[in-house]
């Protein structure tokens, strides 16, 4: 009876000890969720025209120009006085958004960001972008096969980019 006690109060300590271990791996960034280790489009951000970005990204679709999607970049929204730090808002009232694109004319490399969004995810987004001089910013939507695109012209005092 001795025995049996003690070999599954080993189990339950071996267990711990793992679990333990586990959490702590999975807690210092050595283990990743699935999701994180998803393709990334090299191709797509290494890319040092914007077409060749969309090329990448997209493969040969037409893009419409199209007044759905609302815009906002910096703050007044034609302006930055840092480019290393320019607001950007986008906002549309499109169903079933699949994919966010941002990219920036100018920049050394066009491609800002790339966001593949579930049903869940809700527009406005906002973040901060990078711009390397006066440029246009463009962002692309994907909805429901379709895609949408508007531009803004940025002027920025400090390049953000280097």
């Amino acid at each position: 009876m001795i025995d049996k006690l003690n070999e599954q109060r080993r189990v339950l300590i071996k267990g711990a000890i793992s679990a333990s271990t586990l959490a702590l791996v999975a807690t210092s960034g050595l283990l990743l969720p699935q999701q994180l280790l998803a393709h990334w489009p090299t191709d797509a951000f290494s890319a040092e025209a914007v077409e060749d970005a969309l090329l990448a990204l997209l493969g040969q679709a037409d893009i419409a120009d199209n007044t759905i999607i609302q815009f906002k970049v910096g703050a007044p929204p034609s302006y930055a006085i840092n480019g290393a730090s320019v607001p950007i808002e986008i906002q549309s009232d499109l169903e079933n958004i699949e994919q966010l694109l941002v990219l920036v004319e100018k920049n050394p490399f066009p491609l800002v960001m790339s966001l593949e969004l579930t049903p869940e995810v809700k527009l406005p987004f906002t973040s901060m972008i990078k711009i390397a001089e006066d440029s246009q910013v463009i962002a692309v939507i994907r909805a429901e096969g379709k895609l949408y695109k508007t531009t803004r012209f940025v002027e920025v005092d400090i390049g953000g980019c280097a």
